[in-house]
């Protein structure tokens, strides 16, 4: 407990002092699977069409399990899987700290601190130590993985990836499946069966998207993309957006 104790005088006597704040560049990214006007052919079971628009960062994620060594007779929170960091200040040796609000120590009486609690993050993107954020003293880990954290990709809200998969023909009817992923890249937030009789129209739309049908089986499919699902011009770009330096909102890595 007195090692808690000393981190909290610490605090309230150093403050911030040398802690360097962090700029996080957010990215915008517009792509698609195909191309307008161009021929494409799919089997049964893939995607015909991919839209993705997405808002991301680049953040550490939680790669495997590790507990950070007890000090103190404290227990410190396990790092998980899939587990996202946000970035809290970077160091005069250039590492950055990053933490996140529901990861902190339990002292020995069962108590969890007050005091916010980050993750050293080298260079390289691997985490080797921890730290009291405000202090900013890293304590090293000793015999820790290389590969506790990843550096990723990770979703912002306003996200979101489109797709159309090709489930076949039986007789003159296209079936398709519709998959719209938002906040949990892994699983669907909609998900909507779809099918077209093809002897009304060789054209199908969707949303705002139009698909010209050139040929189609039980076991592939023939098409022209005519227009994007969103109505965007442009299906193939990046663009890095004004930094933010407000603490990111993440969604989901992948």
């Amino acid at each position: 407990m007195k090692i808690f104790l000393v981190i909290t005088a610490f605090m309230l006597l150093a403050g911030c002092a040398g802690m360097q704040p962090v700029t996080v560049n957010v990215f915008k990214k517009n792509s698609a699977s195909f191309a307008i006007g161009q021929l494409q052919e799919k089997t049964v079971g893939e995607p015909m069409v991919v839209e993705e628009n997405l808002y991301f960062i680049t953040a550490p994620v939680g790669a495997n399990e590790y507990r950070p060594p007890s000090q103190g007779g404290a227990a410190y929170p396990l790092i998980t899987e899939g587990m996202v960091f946000t970035p809290y200040g970077r160091l005069g040796n250039g590492d950055t700290l990053y933490t996140r609000r529901d990861f902190r120590p339990v002292t020995s009486q069962g108590e969890t601190v007050k005091w916010d609690y980050c993750i050293a993050v080298n260079k390289s993107g691997a985490a080797y130590g921890d730290a009291a954020c405000r202090l900013g003293l890293v304590r090293k880990w000793e015999d820790s993985p290389d590969d506790v954290v990843e550096m990723k990709q990770v979703y912002r809200e306003g996200s979101v990836k489109r797709v159309l998969v090709y489930n076949g023909k039986l007789n003159n009817v296209l079936k398709l499946t519709y998959l719209e992923y938002r906040t949990d890249f892994r699983v669907p937030a909609v998900h909507q069966e779809l099918t077209y009789d093809l002897s009304e129209s060789m054209i199908i739309k969707f949303k705002n998207m139009s698909i010209q049908i050139v040929e189609a089986s039980s076991s592939t499919i023939r098409f022209v993309v005519e227009s994007t699902m969103d109505g965007a011009t442009s299906v193939q770009n990046t663009e890095d957006l004004a930094p933010d330096r407000n603490e990111p909102k993440p969604v989901n890595a992948i």
